[in-house]
């Protein structure tokens, strides 16, 4: 009975996928692929799929009760965002009605018992929608500031010879100009991204879930700070080589995936010894 009712979740979400909501989930992915700023929403679906693998036995545990009164409000609901003004919102309220309407069905079908073990995963998926224009680019302005700051500041301790005159930064040997593109937005859009989901795997109360955010946050200025003050000086010391395309990209990745590692490595040995410590006081 069990699997029946989980085909026919699924079945229906397709169904709802290529008729109703085609259009939105079309124009989302499309976002994604091209619109600055959103390549982080290529791995959400697959984080998702991890974090609904992880619930997988408790979900297969628990009982599936239909709720039909309480799933039946949710799709209604959901499906009243598809009636509101989106002339300013686009996609945005579409897909969150075809999730809420996903909840909806899986609330009727299979209770909430097993709503409870999917619905972060399903929600989680909001985060590949990417910012509103207007909004990206106040936030893209706020990270451009602190990054350049940061590293300016970053270079003259170490004695560097650079003048500022707003994001035009003047080296002895050449002049750069700090985009919109790097200033560190991405990092700050993939790190809370990430958060979430380390948040969720791996802490339990609120304050740990929140602390991590924060941590994701100062991750994103730390590194925004370093890719800027790595290519300020490899452009000082060797040349404009870093400021090429394929170069540029490879630091960018390098510094993101070299800050995650770090901050996991660290927040996983302090768990250790706190547990290890814990259990020397039992």
């Amino acid at each position: 009975m069990k699997r029946q009712r989980t085909l026919i979740f699924f079945a229906i979400l397709t169904a709802l996928g290529l008729t109703v909501y085609l259009d939105p989930l079309r124009f989302l992915l499309i976002d994604v692929l091209q619109r600055k700023g959103s390549s982080h929403g290529l791995f959400v679906p697959f984080i998702s799929g991890y974090l609904l693998w992880l619930k997988l036995d408790n979900i297969k545990e628990a009982k599936p009760q239909a709720g039909l009164l309480t799933g039946v409000a949710v799709i209604a609901a959901g499906s009243a965002l598809l009636c509101v003004d989106q002339s300013d919102t686009g996609y945005v309220l579409p897909v969150l009605s075809f999730l809420l309407v996903a909840a909806g069905v899986l609330l009727a079908l299979l209770g909430q018992e097993v709503f409870r073990e999917a619905a972060f995963p399903l929600f989680f998926l909001l985060a590949m929608i990417p910012l509103p224009e207007s909004l990206y680019a106040q936030v893209a302005e706020c990270m451009r500031y602190s990054s350049t700051g940061g590293a300016v500041a970053l270079l003259e301790s170490f004695d560097i010879p650079l003048h500022r005159d707003g994001y035009d930064i003047y080296l002895p040997n050449m002049h750069l100009v700090v985009d919109e593109a790097c200033s560190g937005i991405r990092y700050l859009l993939s790190y809370l991204a990430f958060g979430l989901a380390y948040a969720f795997r791996f802490k339990q109360s609120t304050e740990a879930r929140i602390l991590v955010l924060i941590v994701a946050l100062a991750l994103s200025i730390v590194g925004g700070v370093l890719r800027l003050g790595f290519v300020f000086s490899t452009a000082y010391h060797i040349g404009p080589v870093i400021t090429q395309q394929r170069p540029h990209e490879l630091l960018s990745w390098s510094v993101f995936t070299v800050l995650l590692a770090a901050a996991i490595g660290v927040d996983r040995y302090l768990e250790k010894r706190k547990r290890s410590e814990s259990g020397a006081q039992g």
